[in-house]
């Protein structure tokens, strides 16, 4: 992957007010805008009277979406933009709006205040993760939206993976910081014969029960609650799955889950890690990379992860590595392994 090395002040600029977009977005969701719009309130003084919001400050806010191609104007009448409609409407096919707000806009936000202490090698709760201070403590984002937003995120991927990776004759299926249980879901739809077992911490299990129970499967999730750094995982799995748990956690910490992810699985069995990925060059990808450094604050010992080196690390722990693809384009890869 090749980058053009920026060459004019203009473009540092955009980069330093990068933040503004990405705030004017966070305030109109707040504001549920996108959904007032699709559903006829298209005026600036019907927008205001909706939102309670006076009429020269939307104005402003509508003029920062425009810019960024959110929203369109024609004769005073304002219209999402086709992604907008899709994407960041109540009830529309790919509504992400949670995801968004609480995910990015509260944690991801948050926790970047706080990158240069990361950088530093500083932890923001000395006893704890930034995930697990942000969401869980008192005043924090809480358990139950951010597993609810996690969940709304993770619908498409988890439904991609499962179309993408054939597991056979599996019927036991251990999936490592499986939060919400969206990717166990969605194997357990496409796999009738398979069991899952979804090991996270206490406070996403409510939510994740209420997810099995919705989709019909609760008698087939099983929950562990506890870390997956320390507490026993269930024997004898045919798959294992750890999403977006390796770049949580330190460089040893990854070779620790490699380990117990091969002690847990039959001989024959098969380990996915998905997580977010640059090239081995470590040119990019650009949203791979941002996503990656804003795991730092969480943990400061967290890696920069690559296919050769989560490949490298599977083979440490005895596994015989199949490679590594792409997942969400530019975003997330997947590595897969076998147990000899």
């Amino acid at each position: 992957m090749t980058i053009k090395p920026l060459d004019d002040v203009r473009q540092i600029s955009a980069l330093t007010y990068g933040f503004i977009a990405s705030k004017a977005l966070f305030a109109a969701l707040d504001l549920d805008l996108f959904t007032r719009i699709a559903t006829g309130t298209t005026d600036l003084a019907a927008l205001a009277a909706a939102t309670g919001v006076a009429p020269n400050r939307l104005r402003t806010l509508l003029t920062a979406l425009k810019t960024v191609g959110l929203v369109t104007e024609t004769d005073g009448k304002f219209a999402n933009a086709p992604a907008a409609g899709t994407y960041l409407v109540a009830g529309a096919p790919g509504d992400f709006r949670d995801y968004i707000s609480v995910v990015n806009g509260g944690f991801l936000y948050e926790g970047l205040r706080h990158l240069s202490k990361a950088m530093r090698g500083e932890r923001i709760f000395p006893d704890k993760g930034f995930y697990e201070g942000i969401v869980y403590s008192e005043g924090g984002v809480g358990g139950e939206a951010f597993s609810r937003a996690q969940h709304a995120g993770s619908l498409g991927p988890a439904q991609l993976m499962a179309r993408r990776v054939e597991l056979g004759n599996a019927t036991t299926f251990l999936d490592v910081g499986g939060g919400s249980g969206a990717y166990s879901l969605a194997f357990l739809r496409k796999n009738p014969k398979l069991r899952a077992t979804i090991l996270d911490f206490p406070q996403t299990v409510d939510t994740a029960r209420r997810y099995a129970a919705e989709a019909g499967m609760a008698d087939r999730v099983t929950h562990v609650t506890g870390n997956a750094l320390s507490t026993p995982w269930p024997r004898d799995q045919d798959v294992v799955l750890m999403s977006y748990v390796w770049s949580a956690v330190g460089g040893n910490d990854i070779r620790t889950l490699a380990s117990r992810a091969f002690e847990a699985l039959k001989p024959g069995g098969i380990v996915l890690v998905h997580d977010f990925m640059v090239d081995d060059d470590h040119d990019g990808p650009a949203f791979a990379a941002w996503y990656l450094l804003a795991s730092l604050p969480d943990n400061p010992q967290a890696e920069c992860l690559s296919p050769g080196l989560v490949e490298r690390r599977l083979g440490d722990a005895g596994f015989a590595v199949g490679g590594t693809e792409p997942m969400l384009a530019e975003i997330t890869a997947l590595t897969r392994a076998r147990k000899p």
